[in-house]
């Protein structure tokens, strides 16, 4: 009997010990970002059997953890697998090796040239995402406008709503993607650019301002929305300290926008005087405005604030000097000020405001015009700002990618394309980081009620 059990128990360790040489394993260990999806989808495995293999009882996995990841392929374990040993050495990020470019003339498309496009939006069954409908609408156009034009193109979409991220991500159709437009939010921008770090594809925030953090990280990534520090210098080019005295007014305690508007004024050699106040203050602070601005033949003012309550005391008490007391006052803002639903329109126009603008549209344009009257047609309503953003933002890459192929990172300052409500002037912010959009439209509110483009 014993002799019968013996031989079981060595039938048993001989079965595990072919089973071993059968399944090929290598380890790796969790990266920041990394999801169970997207490890599966690096080594061509079933994320299933990743978990089988690591008794996983539910896809969430952590930074550090060590995974064992099924190969069938031999040849290929005994390539990538790395030394058994007590520590583990950690994964080395190694080098994409150095691609050899075209310089910037046309591109040579290959025959069947189709590139794929896709476009990540969230489409909620609420009224909430009609803003997100109508930018894929616009997007539609200026594809349509790019076929027009001999450009052949593979365009996707997807909700980011309809399935889990990492299965949304790590799908064989967005991998496939030449450019990404989208997704919409910052996080969702950071977990898509976690999933493409090692590709080639070119992924696009078209919308969330906060996105601008991950542009020092990823080299194919671009920011549409331009910051606030490219407000700030768009302003400079309209300030005339020579022939003005320029001020800067400030709330007491404000470390958002006034410190960053001070250094540039500095970094620029430009001379202004400085003025905070507490809005609690009331009319003690218009008194102390007549006094400092009325002895002065013409003064330049900025705002340095997003603070919707000391902007509009700011702007009243500024208008109250220019109707009564009839003390020049030219003045500058943000553009979170066109969102404030406090300012006094009335004051904005007299004061003349000059604001920088992240998007902003003429509709005396001959091209805005038509435009419209395309849209009308084609969707039987009237064009939103998010449908100016999408044919903008389409339009302009489209014909990067059509003009230029997939690397057209290296000549997006050649890009030239008749824009609706932007102004795209990309620049990499930092070496092996991405482009930071630091264009904007900066308009000045006019006497008469109207808005000016200024050049």
């Amino acid at each position: 009997m014993k002799i019968r059990n013996i031989f079981v128990i060595f039938l048993l360790f001989a079965s595990l010990s072919l089973y071993a040489q059968e399944q090929h394993t290598i380890r790796h260990k969790v990266r920041w970002m990394e999801t169970l999806y997207s490890i599966a989808r690096k080594y061509k495995v079933d994320p299933k059997d990743i978990a089988l293999l690591n008794d996983l009882k539910t896809g969430e996995i952590s930074r550090g953890q060590i995974l064992l990841i099924p190969v069938p392929d031999a040849g290929l374990a005994e390539q990538e697998e790395e030394p058994l040993q007590d520590t583990l050495l950690v994964e080395e990020e190694h080098e994409m090796p150095v691609k050899w470019k075209t310089p910037c003339r046309d591109y040579v498309h290959p025959p069947a040239w189709e590139p794929v496009v896709s476009v990540i939006l969230p489409f909620p069954g609420t009224m909430a995402g009609a803003g997100f409908v109508e930018f894929y609408q616009g997007v539609l156009l200026a594809a349509d406008r790019m076929k027009n034009q001999g450009m052949p193109i593979l365009l996707q979409v997807f909700d980011w709503n309809e399935k889990p991220m990492d299965e949304l991500l790590s799908g064989s159709s967005l991998g496939q993607s030449n450019l990404i437009i989208g997704p919409v939010y910052s996080n969702q921008v950071g977990s898509t650019l976690a999933y493409f770090r090692n590709s080639e594809t070119k992924i696009v925030s078209p919308l969330d301002s906060n996105a601008e953090v991950w542009t020092s990280l990823y080299p194919n990534f671009f920011q549409v929305q331009p910051p606030l520090a490219a407000q700030q210098e768009s302003l400079l080019r309209y300030l005339e300290p020579h022939d003005a005295t320029l001020w800067v007014i400030s709330e007491e305690g404000e470390e958002t926008v006034a410190p960053g508007i001070r250094a540039l004024l500095d970094k620029n050699l430009i001379q202004y005087r400085n003025f905070s106040y507490d809005v609690l203050m009331g009319r003690e602070v218009t008194e102390v405005l007549r006094e400092l601005l009325g002895a002065n033949p013409r003064n330049q003012i900025i705002i340095a604030s997003l603070n919707e309550a000391f902007v509009s005391d700011a702007i009243r008490n500024l208008h109250l000097l220019l109707a009564y007391d009839n003390i020049p006052v030219e003045l500058f803002g943000f553009s979170r000020w066109r969102s404030f639903e406090t300012l006094d329109l009335a004051a904005l126009h007299q004061l003349q405001v000059v604001l920088p603008l992240t998007a902003f549209v003429d509709y005396s344009d001959v091209g805005v015009k038509a435009f419209v009257q395309d849209y009308r047609s084609r969707f039987h309503g009237e064009p939103s700002q998010f449908s100016f953003q999408g044919y903008d933002v389409a339009l302009f890459f489209l014909n990067a990618l059509f003009q230029y192929g997939p690397d057209f990172e290296d000549c997006i300052s050649n890009i030239s394309v008749p824009l609706l409500q932007n102004r795209f002037t990309f620049v990499k912010t930092l070496a092996g980081g991405g482009f930071s959009n630091t264009g904007t439209r900066v308009v000045r509110y006019r006497p008469d009620f109207t808005i000016e483009l200024l050049p």
